[in-house]
């Protein structure tokens, strides 16, 4: 899933605090960025298709638990993959209702 250290190295010093979303299409690859979206889909058991209105990305979130269903709208904090199709490597959650959700990454 993350392809480089500097990847890991962006998720782990992005802070939990949410900025304003940018459009899929439009995040920047390594850095550390908000989206927002519905889940179209549930790929895998740690991981989710979001859409937005510029377009789609994979979120991954292991290795925790799934923590969205279908049909729900998130916001979420993390990071582009560089690779082709790039993967969002989520760091933070936040659901519509305000509850938010931490993820930890243990790469090494």
């Amino acid at each position: 899933m993350i392809r480089s250290a500097a990847m890991a190295a962006v998720l782990l010093s992005a802070s939990a605090a949410f900025a304003a979303p940018v459009p899929i299409t439009k995040a920047p690859r390594g850095q550390p960025v908000t989206v927002t979206g519905k889940v179209m889909r549930i790929t895998d058991a740690d991981a989710f298709r979001l859409k937005d209105e510029s377009g789609v990305v994979t979120v991954y979130v292991g290795p925790n638990d799934l923590p969205v269903q279908v049909g729900e709208e998130v916001t979420v904090l993390g990071a582009l993959e560089e690779g082709f199709p790039p993967e969002f490597v989520a760091r933070a959650l936040r659901r519509a209702d305000g509850t938010e959700i931490a993820f930890r990454h243990d790469w090494g």
